[in-house]
């Protein structure tokens, strides 16, 4: 089917709903239940509901939300390398000869050769005098006297301590989030809400078939959303209604949602990745504050998808070194996808 038929045809959808019968003129349009039930027990049900409320305001929504494509979000990372400051720690052996000169005062005789003492130890370190030479001469030039020393030992250091995991260790985020259709409607007063949310895509088609229009798949499209009209005098359910069948004789393709979240190579950090696809997603909060007045719900709620539907969160090759207080930091690695196809979240009045 070419891309000139299918975008036709999803045109030709909406705007059929639009011109069809008096009722999709209408908020709220119209809706009747019945229900024939056979049971074989007797029962006897008494129900009733009395409804006294003044509130303050209204507010009244009709609105359509229409999603045509792929919708798609990524999120990468990788090679994260915190590099920990070195604290001290670890052996070391050293020696030093120290040598002292001087020349000596008026005086006579030689004393050469003065003999080595030593070593002296403690704690590992070695002192030693490795002797000398004084000479005594008439004169102040005379050759100076020279005192040697050797110091040697090997010290050990012992390392200050390890990073405390749950003060010191830094995180990695990667999150990625598709959506195709989304609302959230918050209110303090009674709220009348008609709405409708369809996500759904038209293929690229065949590029050889271009120049034809398709008169017969014009005319199913139009039969099939007819025919949803014919089941009910709601327009976003007539929209539903012909939407499946047109994506059941593949007139219009599934949609792909699709989220991913990739984090790769972490080393000394924490892990918090997420992917979520979502197709139709609605909230609505109504006078969560709790007065009774204002607590009222008129809701007429449509949502359609034909979509695929993915969320991939990977993880992998996340290393720690020396830290402690590990099992303080809960978790040390997150990951987390989620995919949904349809999601309505309704809260009316004060829920404690």
């Amino acid at each position: 089917m070419s891309v000139l038929k299918k975008s036709f045809l999803g045109s030709a959808a909406i705007a059929v709903v639009a011109a069809m019968g008096p009722s999709a003129a209408f908020a709220f349009d119209e809706v009747n239940w019945s229900w024939d039930k056979d049971v074989v027990q007797r029962e006897r049900i008494n129900v009733t509901v009395t409804t006294d409320i003044e509130p303050t305001g209204l507010t009244e929504i009709e609105k359509l939300q229409i999603q045509i494509g792929d919708v798609s979000a990524s999120s990468s990372v990788k090679n994260v390398n915190n590099v920990q400051p070195t604290d001290g720690g670890g052996a070391g052996s050293f020696s030093e000869t120290f040598v002292f000169d001087t020349n000596t005062v008026e005086g006579g005789g030689v004393i050469d050769n003065i003999e080595a003492a030593g070593p002296i130890s403690q704690n590992g370190i070695n002192a030693t005098f490795d002797g000398g030479t004084v000479d005594e001469t008439t004169t102040p030039d005379g050759d100076p006297t020279q005192l040697t020393f050797t110091v040697d030992g090997t010290v050990t250091v012992d390392p200050s301590g390890s990073f405390d995991a749950t003060t010191e260790l830094p995180t990695v985020d990667s999150s990625a989030t598709a959506v195709g259709n989304n609302q959230a409607i918050n209110s303090e007063v009674a709220t009348y809400l008609h709405d409708g949310q369809f996500l759904f895509d038209v293929g690229p088609g065949d590029p050889a078939n271009e120049d034809e229009f398709g008169g017969e798949d014009v005319v199913g499209a139009l039969g099939a959303l007819v025919l949803g009209d014919a089941f009910s005098g709601n327009s976003h359910t007539a929209l539903a209604i012909g939407a499946s069948v047109l994506a059941i004789t593949g007139t219009v393709d599934k949609a792909d949602v699709s989220a991913s979240s990739e984090v790769w190579d972490i080393i000394n950090a924490r892990v918090d990745s997420s992917a979520t696809a979502v197709g139709n997603n609605m909230s609505v909060n109504v006078n969560e504050d709790g007065s009774a007045d204002d607590s009222v719900l008129i809701g007429d709620i449509t949502q359609f998808a034909a979509a695929d539907l993915s969320a991939t969160s990977n993880v992998g090759s996340v290393r720690v070194h020396n830290y402690t207080s590990l099992a303080m930091v809960d978790p040390l690695v997150s990951s987390s996808a989620t995919a949904v196809g349809n999601n309505v979240a309704i809260n009316v009045g004060d829920i404690q």
